[in-house]
């Protein structure tokens, strides 16, 4: 499955950070976890992904191996996908799993 993550401004001060996967038996967008944080820095979304595999890890669920992720060209997202997903290295593309939205 593929997973799409972006920030939204729902809340004055801080960025909301949501990370959405399309469900093949549901036929839908599903939000899987959504949060708001004070900054968009790397250490916050670090935080975020740790505890997404951790909640799922905990419910049986081991980390996941997404066929691909999508996000705009913010370079914190990609190099915190490469960081948790990829080779730890966030300057080493990952092939063939890296979508950027055309939408930003």
């Amino acid at each position: 499955m593929w997973i799409m993550f972006d920030h939204v401004k729902r809340v004055v001060g801080q960025t909301t950070m949501a990370y959405h996967v399309y469900d093949l038996i549901y036929c839908k967008i599903l939000t899987i976890t959504i949060c708001d944080m004070q900054s968009m820095d790397t250490k916050a979304k670090q935080l975020m992904w740790t505890k997404l595999n951790e909640t799922m890890l905990k419910h049986t669920f081991p980390k996941p191996n997404f066929k691909g992720f999508m996000a705009n060209n913010a370079q914190t997202n990609w190099s915190m996908i490469k960081i948790v997903y990829g080779s730890k290295d966030p300057s080493i593309k990952m092939v063939d799993k890296e979508c950027t939205c055309l939408f930003h």
